[in-house]
């Protein structure tokens, strides 16, 4: 059989042959980069009314990113507006409910080599009845890592400790080449990985209003908790007083809203609903809150994480404090941010409620030092990820 330019005489003398030749060769193209294709799986679960857990699943997701060309996301009942939240791409497989757990294990099955697991950051509950969800955990970072792939575990901490969940959560973070925890007293108990900032910190540090313009105190305060005490209202009023601030109550929790509004009463400060702003819009008119704020009271740790984002104080001022926030500021290396309001010290609280220009700027150096250790973290994995693959 002849050749002319290249291709046989059949080639040239039938289009169907040719049409067919192309056809094939496009098919094996296909095949050989879907055969090349990386895939990226994460968690990303939580409820849509809770901005911080927004923030620190939005911030997880950015470690995801890039690092496979297919991205799965799994984010348990989410409505469209948490996808809208977390900012997926469109391109993302985003898998919504409970019902496709099993689609989830059968595509990190059929990934192909060298896939990327990444479960989401925040508090881990371990207590009785978790067993067997740290089982499936545990069988997810196996097939990663015989894959040879990485598994990745953001800072998180670990609330109520019991066996086996305990057990099997351990081994599964002893198994996975990136294992973080944002206390030291759950790196203590986990017995296996590194301690790190709380994700939030790496949600981008604003410069807000200079320290001595800022006219605001925000309060944000659970509302399943109950109303602070006379004492404390009282405190916090001769505080705002003393340092000519308004008093202003904010909503980052939906659930917190009737609280904020009750606060605001006792308080004789102004109320900001949540209503039906979306949920985008509100963060970053809270964040406008915080870079305008001297001081943030809040029990709720990523109230506080953004406020300090801002340049804010923040201050846990509670009855009994749970000390998750105490850690998770200790672990930046910042100290002080928890006041128990039990104590009946009207003055330590006043001292706390009156923070010095020194402090706050204590608080944005250590802020910005987190987030530079979180980066380098990032730079960290990506790195692990390409070594991996070359």
């Amino acid at each position: 059989m002849s050749v002319r330019g290249g291709r046989t005489a059949s080639e040239n003398s039938s289009p169907r042959g040719s049409e067919e030749m192309y056809l094939m060769r496009r098919r094996e193209s296909r095949s050989s980069k879907a055969s090349r294709a990386t895939r990226t799986f994460v968690s990303l679960t939580g409820p849509a009314g809770n901005i911080g857990d927004a923030l620190i699943r939005r911030e997880t997701l950015g470690w995801s990113l890039g690092t496979s060309d297919e991205l799965v996301a799994y984010t348990g009942d989410a409505p469209d507006v948490w996808l809208r939240q977390l900012g997926l791409p469109a391109e993302a497989i985003v898998l919504r409910n409970k019902k496709s757990v099993p689609r989830w294990l059968r595509l990190l099955v059929l990934a192909p080599r060298r896939p990327v697991l990444v479960f989401e950051a925040g508090e881990i509950p371990l207590d009785r009845g978790n067993g067997l969800r740290e089982l499936v955990f545990l069988v997810e970072t196996l097939i990663v890592r015989l894959k040879g792939g990485i598994v990745v575990r953001p800072p998180r901490g670990i609330r109520a400790p019991s066996q086996p969940a305990l057990a099997i959560h351990r081994l599964a973070a002893r198994l996975s080449q990136v294992t973080l925890w944002r206390d030291e007293a759950t790196l203590r108990t986990a017995r296996c990985g590194r301690l790190a900032p709380d994700i939030g910190f790496s949600a981008g540090s604003r410069l807000g209003i200079p320290w001595g313009e800022r006219p605001e105190l925000l309060v944000s305060l659970r509302g399943a908790r109950p109303l602070p005490d006379a004492d404390w209202l009282a405190t916090v009023r001769e505080a705002a007083e003393r340092a000519g601030l308004s008093i202003r109550t904010v909503v980052q929790v939906r659930e917190d809203e009737s609280r904020a509004r009750e606060l605001a009463q006792l308080l004789g400060g102004e109320f900001e609903a949540w209503g039906d702003t979306d949920p985008l819009a509100q963060e970053e008119r809270l964040r406008q809150r915080y870079d305008a704020a001297q001081v943030v009271i809040s029990d709720r740790m990523h109230v506080l994480v953004l406020a300090a984002l801002s340049g804010a104080v923040p201050l846990e001022l509670v009855p009994g404090p749970t000390m998750k926030i105490t850690k998770a500021f200790a672990a930046i290396g910042l100290h002080g941010v928890s006041v128990d309001s039990s104590a009946s010290d009207p003055t330590r609280m006043l001292a706390a409620l009156l923070p010095t220009p020194e402090r706050a700027s204590e608080v944005s150096e250590r802020v910005r030092h987190a987030a530079a250790t979180l980066e380098g973290i990032q730079h960290e994995i990506r790195d692990a990820l390409r070594r991996a693959r070359a």
